[in-house]
């Protein structure tokens, strides 16, 4: 049986051929994935196979052809385009599909690049939408939401996604496609967005009707201090800092691909720079944390949060912090036993049905799994990707709702639902993709045509076979398997192209010794 529903609006109507190139473009994507088996773990591949259904039924099928696969937040609650959203969801799915997603999604928002200042919508030179809406309130001006901009992790995303493409694309033609738009990214934010010289990036809303708090966490109340009380805007929070930090240091190496030499290197100093600085000021010593934000004044707000969480995946934190972040994230006041809080039961404000002051956030936790294995915590990360498989057995097809209830698992059966959460979440479905990405280890060097791989299988995740593999113009067929003593490998069963197999672990691993790294090439060349 089939139901079609025919949309009738004031925007010309699309005609039946337009409807149907739309439909085959996204067949196309379809035909053109990688396929995940694992057949000793059907509910872990399951939930791949859903999340790969979800990400194509919330394509947004809109706009010239080029951008029709940038996807919806979710539904029902955010049937919409929100930047950093659509730019997260790419990315955590690129090894399906090559970045396709994350492309078109680069395209939308890169041709909605603000050029003017216009403070109803908080939109500056270089920004990028935080979020595009087509409702009534809209459509008729009396919210910003028809191209509202004030966020920071859309446009600093931008440039991040953008070096997850090209690491798996190769192409320096997908740089000089969204190359002036990201550097006049980066323009905006340290033009305009360092508001007090510090060498930190602080927001502050101008709209009369906009979203006060434009990090990670956007809704009112989320930012606060030790003592529960709100921090007024203009402010700094820990991951903006974060991802300005990878945002230059991927610029740096996309320029010296580029053959702007000067400009590479000039980007990578500022980002260590800004990593000094933030190391020195934003460090908690007695907490062995970072802290939460920093106020006009210089102060810190000295809470526990899942931020830092961010900030170790960008690579800001030092390496001597590192281990005590990880310890301090798993404690029992920031783990739950389903993943990490995003505030810590002992804080004043700790509420587990708070949407950002004590709920888990899926899409958080994968973000977080992935910088544990890439300073070399790869116990943690299996521990924490373990969690959520557990949590997506709790609901219908595996899918996490945007957000989770704090209650810890040994108090519980159920972590508790977040009122009215969003069910269907497009970067809760992309992150089981990242976690499948982070277990395996992979490291794509499309220019070189090379993988690098170190994969950490648990005992529930004996065999992982990845069929029709995209990276730079190679495509292979890998396996991953656990032998009977623990370890883990990697083989290339088939290839079309160039393409090249690399076991080796994350170059920034602290765990990873000379011996750990001489080992992993010698199986490189035993199973190439």
């Amino acid at each position: 049986l089939t139901l079609r529903v025919l949309a009738l609006d004031g925007e010309p109507r699309i005609s039946d051929r337009d409807a149907e190139q739309r439909l085959e473009n996204l067949r196309r994507w379809r035909e053109g994935l990688a396929r995940v088996e694992i057949p000793a773990a059907i509910d872990v591949q399951g939930l791949l196979h859903q999340a790969a259904e979800d990400l194509g039924a919330l394509a947004l099928l809109d706009g010239p052809e080029d951008e029709q696969l940038a996807i919806q937040a979710g539904i029902p609650l955010y049937p919409a385009l929100f930047g950093r959203d659509t730019l997260t969801a790419g990315w955590q799915a690129a090894m399906l599909d090559q970045g396709e997603l994350l492309g078109a999604s680069l395209t939308k928002l890169g041709r909605m690049q603000s050029d003017r200042v216009y403070e109803w919508r908080d939109e500056q030179p270089g920004r990028i939408p935080y979020q595009v809406r087509r409702g009534p309130l809209a459509r008729l001006d009396i919210n910003p939401y028809a191209a509202y901009y004030a966020d920071f992790a859309s446009p600093l995303m931008f440039v991040i996604s953008l070096g997850h493409l090209f690491s798996w694309t190769g192409d320096t033609k997908d740089l000089r496609r969204h190359w002036d738009v990201a550097r006049r990214i980066l323009d905006w934010a340290r033009e305009l967005e360092d508001r007090d010289g510090d060498g930190y990036l602080e927001y502050l809303t101008q709209s009369s009707n906009g979203t006060k708090n434009q990090g990670w966490k956007d809704s009112g109340n989320a930012i606060v201090y030790e003592d529960g009380r709100p921090v007024p805007a203009p402010l700094a929070t820990c991951e903006l800092q974060g991802y300005w930090f990878a945002a230059q240091q991927l610029m740096a190496v996309m320029s010296w691909a580029m053959d702007e030499r000067g400009n590479a290197k000039a980007l990578w100093q500022s980002a260590m720079d800004l990593k000094a600085r933030f190391n020195r000021d934003w460090w908690m010593e007695e907490e062995g944390f970072v802290a939460l934000a920093m106020d006009a004044d210089k102060r810190l707000a000295r809470s526990i949060t899942s931020n830092v969480g961010h900030c170790l995946a960008a690579g800001i934190i030092g390496d001597e912090h590192i281990p005590r972040v990880v310890g301090r994230l798993f404690a029992p006041d920031m783990f739950s036993g389903w993943g990490i809080r995003t505030l810590s039961t002992a804080h004043p404000s700790y509420n587990p049905l708070a949407y950002h002051l004590g709920t888990v956030w899926p899409v958080e936790n994968a973000t977080i799994a992935f910088g544990l294995r890439r300073f070399g915590f790869d116990a943690r990360a299996v521990d924490l990707a373990r969690a959520m498989i557990d949590l997506a057995a709790l609901y219908e097809r595996g899918r996490i709702p945007e957000c989770v209830g704090g209650y810890a698992r040994t108090e519980f059966a159920h972590p508790g639902a977040y009122p009215r959460a969003n069910p269907i979440q497009a970067w809760n479905q992309s992150a089981f993709l990242l976690l499948l990405h982070t277990i395996l280890g992979l490291q794509p060097v499309a220019t070189l045509g090379l993988l690098v791989v170190d994969p950490v299988l648990p005992p529930w995740l004996p065999e992982v076979v990845i069929r029709d593999l995209r990276l730079g113009g190679g495509v292979a067929t890998l396996r991953f398997w656990r032998d009977r003593s623990g370890e883990s490998h990697a083989e290339v069963v088939r290839k079309r192209g160039t393409f090249h197999l690399l076991r080796q672990p994350p170059p920034e691993s602290l765990a990873a010794t000379v011996r750990d790294r001489m080992g992993a090439l010698v199986e490189s060349v035993v199973h190439h």
